[in-house]
């Protein structure tokens, strides 16, 4: 790999490993910044997973701290300095968390086929979806100065 940046089809070459270090596993997106394509040098990378919850629940009975060793094993595997991977749980993420993931992702590995497009369909907002989200937002910060002015 050039100068130990891999290649997003490093990536998911790579990633047919996934299983066996991390086998609760559904899918793994790469988002933000690496995604898009705009880097600089302090860029860290940006990974989204989804989990079995199943299987996921009965791997942190054997392995309480699983989830804290993900950017560990996904570094370890992808060559990547674990301290710049962020992880953000899907099964746990807000709906415009997983909106950009869905928005801006890179599917890395999927452990059944369709899996991202399933998830791109059930995320990914409209414009119009997301302009309601705007306005409510105003709406209550500007309730909030009001309140503040009072």
């Amino acid at each position: 790999m050039k100068n130990n940046t891999p290649t997003i089809a490093e990536l998911q070459e790579l990633s047919s490993q996934l299983p066996e270090k991390i086998p609760y596993l559904k899918m793994l997106v790469l988002f933000g910044s690496r995604a898009t394509g705009n880097t600089n040098a302090n860029s860290d990378w940006d990974f989204a997973v989804l989990w079995d919850e199943e299987k996921y629940n009965s791997y942190i009975e054997e392995h309480p701290l699983a989830l804290f060793e993900l950017p560990m094993l996904i570094g370890e595997l992808f060559k990547i300095n674990s301290d710049k991977i962020d992880i953000v749980q899907l099964n746990q993420s807000s709906w415009l968390i997983a909106h950009f993931v869905a928005r801006d992702g890179i599917c890395v590995f999927e452990k059944y086929p369709g899996e991202f497009d399933n998830f791109r369909s059930n995320f990914l907002k409209t414009e119009s979806e997301l302009k309601r989200f705007r306005q409510e937002q105003h709406r209550i910060i500007e309730i909030q100065l009001n309140k503040w002015e009072a």
